[in-house]
């Protein structure tokens, strides 16, 4: 499949699902939210020269697909909300650890000093968001570290891999954990933002919009 066709797909699908969102439509962002996943995936397997890296990326891709289609059923059957829920961190989860194993791939440099912000910036998210972890604390805990050794291993290629390459892979890692962020804040952070804000379609655009354009700048990456 061409790569303007699946760029297309890519476009109508996110902008259906915007449209889900706005009108509130569940049906509309189930059939619409994984398009531009899967046409970022199929696209760097077509773009990309076959590696280690690019198998790492492709298989953190297929989790972060599951974990779209897990959160998008949480938010439309209340009953199982919480499950599901988890069942998506726990997605997303694999997904971090496959980009951790793609980072990796190409140098294993430690360069600690890079470590510093990325756990720093997890730490104060955990202290803001921990009033209202309850249950939650240990798997939201798992998460935040996991994510915080991707922020860490991507930021540890540069000057190590293709500049190009490395660039993308830690603005990608970057934008990721902000949008991870924000869906954090808006489930947890019932003592930060108000009830509007977190439930409001403005964030939770901010959220889709970041997502999809942190999952294109590290499937990018893979492009040497």
């Amino acid at each position: 499949m061409r790569s303007r066709v699946l760029a297309i797909v890519a476009f109508v699908g996110g902008a259906l699902f915007v449209a889900g969102v706005v009108i509130d439509s569940h049906a509309l962002r189930m059939l619409t939210k994984p398009l531009p996943v899967i046409a970022i995936a199929l696209w760097i397997v077509r773009a990309a020269p076959p590696s280690a890296y690019r198998r790492a990326i492709v298989l953190g891709l297929g989790a972060s697909l599951a974990g779209d289609v897990l959160l998008e059923l949480a938010s439309g059957i209340p009953a199982l909300a919480g499950s599901l829920f988890v069942a998506g961190l726990l997605a997303f989860l694999v997904a971090h650890v496959l980009y951790v194993r793609a980072y990796t791939s190409d140098t294993r440099a430690l360069h600690p000093a890079r470590a510093l912000p990325a756990y720093a910036y997890g730490a104060l998210m955990l202290a803001a968001l921990w009033p209202g972890l309850g249950g939650m604390v240990a798997p939201v805990v798992l998460y935040t570290l996991v994510i915080c050794t991707m922020l860490w291993r991507a930021a540890a290629r540069l000057g190590h891999v293709d500049a190009a390459s490395a660039r993308l892979a830690l603005s990608g890692a970057i934008v990721f954990a902000l949008s991870d962020s924000m869906i954090a804040l808006g489930r947890f952070g019932t003592h930060l933002l108000s009830e509007s804000v977190r439930t409001g379609w403005p964030l939770r655009l901010a959220i889709i919009t970041t997502y999809w354009l942190g999952q294109w700048a590290i499937a990018a990456s893979a492009r040497r």
